[in-house]
């Protein structure tokens, strides 16, 4: 019941977006584009494109992040939009090559989508000289990006949380991580004392937990899918629900009628003597 009771809290009290501070704004047309996009192409061949380099971007705390929208049709492999991070003994990278949420590779085709490039630096260690972000294609396709933001934030705030969203993309992965090594634990718990015919209050108690834990995350997964919660939040629970509460429904009789064959067994052992 415990278990329910959190995930309830999830939709009761949904993450806080981070307040980051936009240092500065990046616009195409400001820079002799026609639109307020730039589009990098190839027709086959890899290539790296530099599209923005920032000389004394003016970050003053340990977090922060290159943001804007991107959009890709066509996109052989796996592109991604980088950013380069210069500093006076060293230089790092953030790259756009995770599989889900703002830092997702771009491969195919999509829209408009967000993307966030962040870098975190270690507190009180010297900011970055300057930032180069580029465009990488390993082959064919077509990669616009918009209007870009440099921001920073907090030395305790996520720049992957996506504004507005319950939740950021790790905690997302830890939700589902926790919860399906909960059900597992509770399945092997089942099948070993059913599996020996023992405990049959307690199993069939523990399946209709296991069922009703189910449908409440699968509820949090409906209710966040219908507000157009980002897929790093809807899809841990709305997959844990589903197999949470599909799997312990149907186990549920089968493991019924074991019991019962085993306790006719027994009866009919006592009429033999």
């Amino acid at each position: 019941m415990r278990a329910i009771a959190s995930v309830s809290l999830l939709v009761l009290f949904p993450a806080l977006a981070a307040s980051e501070e936009t240092l500065r704004t990046f616009s195409w047309k400001d820079r002799g584009e026609k639109e307020d996009y730039i589009v990098v192409r190839s027709d086959g061949a890899p290539r790296t494109e530099t599209i923005l380099t920032i000389d004394d971007p003016g970050v003053r705390r340990s977090r922060y992040a290159i943001s804007g929208q991107v959009r890709y049709e066509g996109v052989a492999g796996l592109a991604y939009v980088e950013m380069w991070n210069f500093f006076p003994q060293a230089r790092y990278f953030s790259r756009t090559l995770d599989v889900t949420g703002p830092m997702r590779h771009l491969q195919g085709s999509s829209g408009w989508r967000p993307f966030v490039l962040p870098f975190y630096n270690k507190v009180g260690a010297p900011p970055p000289q300057h930032l180069v972000v580029n465009v990488v294609l390993p082959g064919r396709g077509a990669v616009t990006v918009g209007p870009l933001r440099l921001v920073e934030y907090e030395d305790d705030e996520d720049p992957l949380a996506v504004k507005g969203a319950w939740w950021s993309g790790r905690t997302g992965g830890l939700i589902g991580g926790l919860a399906g090594g909960l059900l597992g634990g509770l399945g092997a718990v089942v099948g070993l004392l059913g599996g020996l015919g023992k405990a049959r209050g307690f199993v069939i108690g523990l399946l209709r937990v296991m069922i009703a834990f189910g449908v409440a995350a699968l509820a949090v997964g409906v209710m966040a899918f219908v507000r157009a919660q980002p897929y790093e939040v809807f899809y841990p629970p709305l997959i844990v629900g589903i197999v949470g509460s599909t799997v312990p429904l149907f186990t549920l009789p089968t493991l019924r009628r074991r019991y019962e064959e085993l306790e006719l067994r027994r009866m009919q052992a006592l009429d033999a003597r």
